[in-house]
């Protein structure tokens, strides 16, 4: 059988060119979570996709939406994904053959004895190269790029995560903020009463110099708190607008709406986090990307021991004018190169294969790192949740043995056995009662927030994993 030797290098090539050096990524196995702490609501299954609408507020979801189009920080971020997706773009180049157009002139002289020869030669041509992936580095690098590309998708993504829960925090804290200023108002109100009534007993002498003084100062106190709280709900609102980038005037008329209403937390179900909360979760998903990465540097590492084979090639038209007359050439050049590497390059390949080792040590220890941390950071939010949801449920309880000891005190005060008084006294011990309602109801919604944040934006598929999206 007669074979072209053109056709059997060729075809050697190609063959040659499937081999790949290097270690091929093997994605890390997560641990079995098993979570030590109690998962809310009993278990009961329910869809979590749609996190911020379980707090039944339809306001801090367009709060949130508009932050997303005003963030410096995600605009920071998205610029890192097109940046990475750049890079993909750049990896890709050396893989395919590299040509272009040049062109040439040349004006001479040249004298033999009495001779003079003036020659004027002209040169376009099509120069091409072409340097064969022989032992896959070029596609270790194009894995390190998807790799690169992957990590800053999901820093994208924590981002979000981390901008949606600063909105959603600082619209609790103003919420509450609000409320607890109707507290105060009221608390000031009854004071206020209290202070007269007391002013009125010490003039028909039944109170003394002591109990009016005390009186003004519970007073004035109460005065000094309620101007407090109205600048705590100031620096709320200004908060805010910074971070969702809203015109001060225009939020303050989107919050006129739900004045003093905390979001409240709809019954939810968390039964079966335990499967794929840590996967979903964008910072273990970037760490899974960069070990990747680590993982394909060294093969690019690698491929620096092996010889390179770069296929050179070029068509040209020549034109050479002399003493009046013009030749016309056409010429074209096929040239293989091949390239063995140094036997003495003084360890720097070594070297670089070990400094990639070493960068792909670090990536897993650091991979194993965060895996860790949100194994606590999801443990200690459905800690911080149950606690808080039982404390609000026992304030409410108290609340409401407040409120009965008020009704008794009322009825009392009916038929004569009860003063106004001791009615503000009471009333006061409700309001009490009421704030620490308001204050647990807030650090249960925040303990959910925190819960959004610890299992990587709510509760979904994982968004984009190492054999997926490249």
């Amino acid at each position: 059988m007669n074979m072209n030797p053109g056709w059997f290098a060729w075809s050697l090539a190609c063959l040659l060119s499937a081999c790949t050096v290097g270690p091929d990524f093997v994605r890390p196995q997560l641990p079995e979570a098993a979570w030590h702490a109690p998962l809310p609501h009993g278990g009961k299954i329910e869809n979590l996709a749609h996190w911020w609408e379980r707090l039944d507020d339809p306001l801090l979801t367009q709060l949130i939406m508009a932050a997303e189009k005003n963030s410096p920080t995600l605009d920071m971020a998205l610029a890192k994904v097109e940046e990475a997706r750049a890079g993909v773009d750049l990896s890709r180049a050396p893989s395919f053959p590299q040509g272009g157009i040049s062109g040439n002139a040349v004006r001479s002289k040249s004298v033999f004895g009495s001779q003079l020869l003036l020659q004027t030669s002209v040169r376009t041509g099509f120069d091409a190269g072409w340097e064969l992936d022989l032992f896959g580095g070029n596609r270790r690098s194009q894995e390190f790029a998807r790799a690169r590309l992957g990590a800053a998708d999901q820093n994208w993504h924590d981002a979000r995560i981390s901008l949606a829960a600063e909105v959603a925090e600082s619209y609790v804290e103003l919420r509450t903020c609000e409320a607890s200023l109707v507290v105060l108002e009221k608390s000031l109100a009854s004071r206020t009463v209290t202070r007269e009534l007391i002013t009125m007993k010490q003039g028909s002498g039944f109170a003394s110099i002591v109990d009016a003084a005390r009186s003004q100062a519970s007073q004035t106190e109460s005065a000094s708190a309620l101007e407090t709280k109205k600048g705590e709900c100031a620096h709320g609102v200004n908060r805010l607008s910074a971070v969702t980038g809203m015109e001060h005037e225009v939020l303050r008329q989107s919050l006129l709406a739900h004045t003093a209403q905390l979001p409240d937390v709809r019954e939810t179900a968390l039964d079966n986090v335990a499967a794929n909360a840590l996967r979903q979760r964008p910072d273990v998903a970037a760490g899974e990307f960069n070990l990747a990465a680590a993982s394909a540097d060294i093969g690019v590492a690698r491929a620096e021991y092996y010889p390179g084979l770069t296929l050179l090639g070029s068509v040209g038209i020549n034109h050479v004018s002399s003493r009046g007359a013009t030749t016309k050439a056409s010429t074209w050049s096929f040239s293989p190169s091949l390239s063995i590497p140094a036997f003495f390059d003084g360890g720097k390949r070594a070297a670089d294969q070990d400094a990639a080792q070493a960068r792909y040590h670090y990536a897993l220890a650091a991979y194993q790192q965060t895996v860790r941390s949100a194994i606590r950071e999801i443990e200690d939010a459905l800690v911080r949740l149950d606690v808080a949801n039982r404390r609000l449920t026992q304030s409410r309880d108290a609340l409401g043995q407040y409120q009965a000891v008020r009704q008794t005190s009322e009825a009392r005060s009916h038929v004569g056995m009860a003063n106004q008084l001791e009615l503000e006294e009471i009333a006061r011990t409700v309001l009490q009662g009421q704030d620490a309602v308001l204050q647990n109801q807030r650090e249960s919604v925040s303990a959910w927030i925190a819960l959004y944040k610890a299992l990587g934006g709510g509760w979904q598929d994982a968004a984009v994993i190492v054999e997926g999206k490249q």
